[in-house]
């Protein structure tokens, strides 16, 4: 019987029970790529990750593969941070000043982490971002807007396009006009099976945001809404979407940065119980936006073993 163990985080938040879940097992060398797809299909949370020795030459620290509960994914945000939180916490990562660099190999290339800590304790962790792509406008934004179960007239489509934009995952980004439109999205699986349809393979993600937020200091309220077997789920805070958020409203000039940055508070999860905060950073130079970070602090929640 094979032993492997495991630790559970709640990423972008400050206490238990808020932010987003996520399993890391910090070593999962030996592990099929068919025995990881069970296990995070076990742990049922948005993503489970694997650390694994990087590939030769790669130039990396830590190879990380990321599972949801049905696929292999290129990169996410939350796992990312999480898991460079768990290595730190483990001693895998030897914490040097204010902030150490790290860097991360995951299907979608090498990219830095920057984990920040005080008196040999993280604080934070910062995930830096693959320079934005931004894709094709979504053809039908009425049928976008039926598969969040909201009225057409409820994007806000006049200041920024339903668009799929990338920074290491592809999201479908959505305008509302209103926080209101936002707190009443529910997925609609026809509407949304149909979305997707004119997505590239293996997007099935939508999310919606607006600049009404609830707390003072955040300027963005959003939700994300995925298509996993057969089922919309919702996740509580979503980094990837968050780092493409913030391009996306840079890039439609919806944010105006000072001078070279425009940092923000990206809040989610308000209405399924696990408030988030996502702090973006987005970088400009020569009028083109140059870096995207995301990043947020991390509790732990629990640890175990699994056998397989």
């Amino acid at each position: 019987m094979k032993k492997v163990d495991y630790v559970r985080v709640d990423v972008f938040a400050k206490k238990p029970f808020g932010g987003n879940p996520l399993a890391v097992f910090p070593d999962g060398r030996g592990l099929t790529s068919g025995q990881m797809q069970q296990l995070a299909r076990e742990m049922n949370l948005s993503e489970t990750t694997f650390v694994v020795p990087p590939t030769r030459g790669s130039g990396a620290d830590f190879r990380v593969r990321i599972f949801t509960p049905d696929m292999e994914v290129p990169y996410a945000g939350h796992p990312t941070i999480g898991t460079f939180y768990v290595l730190s916490m483990l001693g895998r990562i030897r914490l040097k000043g204010p902030v150490t660099t790290a860097m991360m190999e995951v299907k979608a290339g090498v990219m830095p982490v920057e984990i920040y800590s005080r008196s040999g304790k993280v604080d934070r962790v910062v995930t830096v971002q693959n320079k934005p792509v931004f894709g094709k406008e979504h053809p039908d934004p009425g049928l976008v807007a039926e598969a969040l179960s909201l009225r057409r007239q409820d994007l806000w489509t006049d200041k920024a396009p339903v668009q799929l934009v990338s920074t290491g995952l592809p999201w479908l980004m959505a305008l509302a006009n209103s926080r209101k439109a936002v707190e009443s999205v529910r997925g609609n699986p026809q509407a949304f099976t149909e979305v997707v349809k004119d997505l590239p393979k293996g997007v099935v993600d939508i999310y919606v945001t607006c600049l009404d937020p609830v707390e003072k200091g955040s300027t963005t309220h959003s939700r994300g809404l995925s298509l996993v077997l057969g089922s919309i789920v919702e996740d509580p805070a979503t980094g990837s979407a968050s780092g493409n958020l913030g391009a996306y409203l840079v890039h439609h000039g919806l944010l105006k940065p000072k001078g070279d940055r425009i940092s923000f508070i990206n809040e989610q999860g308000y209405e399924i119980g696990r408030p988030s905060k996502i702090s973006v950073d987005v970088g400009i130079s020569g009028g083109e936006i140059e870096s995207v970070r995301v990043g947020g602090t991390v509790v732990r929640m629990m640890e175990g073993t699994a056998y397989l």
